[in-house]
């Protein structure tokens, strides 16, 4: 479904083999301009590696909008390679991780926090945090793909999957 929609944005619009389009929170690699294009998805699985197969775009997707109507909320966008601040304390399936988003700071920025409960580190050091892109969180941690879509204002805890 999502390769069709993709393949149907890119129908009239100037394309070329190799290069990069964002739809939605995705991007997607133009393979060749045939009618329809042939594209490629992210797998979701390295950084960087592209794949025909787009069961793992679907399925991001799936969740996402799973989400967005579990909570009634309208979608805030964002795309994969916008960044997160993340606490160094986090660390890929830790049980006490949440997800906080404000408003972002510049173009770059999704406005997410990766952080965890009862932090240890100074929350005033800025060397107790990293900018990660939202594209690399979720290839470490599926658990957050479901949420990068929610408003300003969300809170998610990512062992239950609790929004508030």
């Amino acid at each position: 479904m999502i390769k069709e929609l993709v393949q149907q944005y890119l129908a009239n619009r100037p394309r070329k083999p190799g290069e990069t389009i964002q739809f939605g929170w995705f991007v997607f690699r133009i393979v060749d301009d045939a009618q329809p294009p042939e594209i490629e998805s992210l797998d979701f699985r390295q950084m960087a590696s592209y794949t025909t197969d787009f069961s793992a775009a679907e399925q991001i997707h799936a969740l996402q909008r799973s989400a967005l109507a579990r909570c009634d909320r309208k979608e805030q966008e964002c795309a994969l390679w916008h960044s997160a601040v993340v606490s160094l304390s986090y660390s890929p399936a830790r049980e006490d991780a949440f997800l906080k988003r404000d408003t972002p700071t510049d173009a770059n920025d999704s406005g997410w926090y990766v952080g965890v409960r009862n932090e240890q580190r100074n929350l005033a050091d800025v060397t107790s945090f990293a900018r990660r892109s939202l594209y690399e969180l979720t290839i470490r941690d599926m658990r957050m793909a479901p949420f990068w879509l929610l408003p300003h204002g969300t809170m998610v805890t990512l062992a239950t999957g609790e929004m508030k």
